[in-house]
């Protein structure tokens, strides 16, 4: 689908309901890849989990490998623990973020952590970024991003969080090897959110809660907006009667050619083969 609507706004090109998936002990929305888009921009995953009610010491993503990327998980209620084969250890609760490289290869778990009632809620996004070629193969590192340090910036009607790239006067904590954003933006009913783009940045929306109208078209909870062309401007709208919440990513294309092998996305057969057998023969490290 493409719509067409005033000069100088990107019109949408897919709208894509999140599929459900399977992931360590509870199940996800899979809302990207899809078959007609592999990445916005170098955004090659989104998985949108919970709210689930958490059983404490049943519950997470036990250890797995990943290579080639960036693990993104930003927490929307709840609180959890990140640990890697690298040393690296973090926790961050709502509003935070675990941002893992996994570069040339790592082991990572991700529990969730309760202390009160308040915790017992998991919700939130999972998202990988694809590393530049170059850096495909560099060494793991690990950004603990607390709620903190997220900036938010507000408009008539709409707030946003700015967690990776910039937005007005916002910059966001995360540092990253690719021209990209990631923003938590929210939206009160009868009210619309804009925001200026680079003609080159790829961009897209998932809406987390609410129904949104964006264009012609119109995205409900656990639908992804692609946005093509490349006019200089995006703009979303409440088109439901409660707060929408909506997560906007995007930035350069992605470097390919993409290679995806389960938790592994790298740019050759060859390079995908390279990490299986690292990882089976020990050499990601332990957990």
């Amino acid at each position: 689908m493409t719509t067409t609507i005033e000069s100088g706004v990107r019109p949408v090109t897919h709208v894509s309901a999140g599929q459900s998936a399977p992931v360590g002990t509870f199940t996800v929305r899979r809302a990207l890849p899809f078959r007609e888009r592999h990445a916005i921009g170098p955004w090659v995953f989104l998985d949108h989990f919970g709210p689930f009610r958490v059983k404490p010491g049943e519950d997470g993503v036990g250890a797995h490998p990943h290579a080639g990327i960036e693990t993104v998980t930003y927490l929307l209620s709840g609180r959890q623990e990140h640990r890697d084969s690298a040393g690296n250890v973090g926790i961050v609760a709502a509003g935070g973020a675990q941002w893992m490289t996994a570069g040339r290869g790592v082991i990572h778990a991700e529990t969730p952590l309760v202390e009160d009632e308040s915790e017992r809620s998991m919700h939130g996004l999972q998202l990988w970024t694809s590393l530049p070629r170059a850096l495909k193969l560099r060494e793991p590192r690990y950004q603990r991003l607390d709620a903190a340090s997220i900036p938010t910036t507000r408009g008539e009607g709409w707030s946003a969080r700015v967690i990776a790239g910039e937005l007005e006067s916002a910059k966001g904590p995360a540092q990253t090897f690719m021209p990209l954003f990631l923003w938590h933006v929210s939206i009160e009913p009868g009210r619309a959110f804009e925001a200026a783009l680079p003609a080159d940045f790829e961009a897209g929306a998932y809406v987390i809660s609410g129904k949104a109208q964006i264009g012609e078209e119109s995205a409900t909870t656990g639908e992804l907006a692609v946005w093509g062309g490349e006019a200089p401007r995006v703009r979303i709208a409440n088109a439901g009667g409660d707060t929408l919440e909506v997560m906007l990513l995007g930035g350069a294309p992605a470097e390919g050619p993409l290679v995806f092998h389960g938790p592994f996305v790298m740019n050759s057969v060859d390079q995908v083969r390279a990490a299986e057998v690292a990882y089976r023969t020990g050499r990601m490290g332990q957990l």
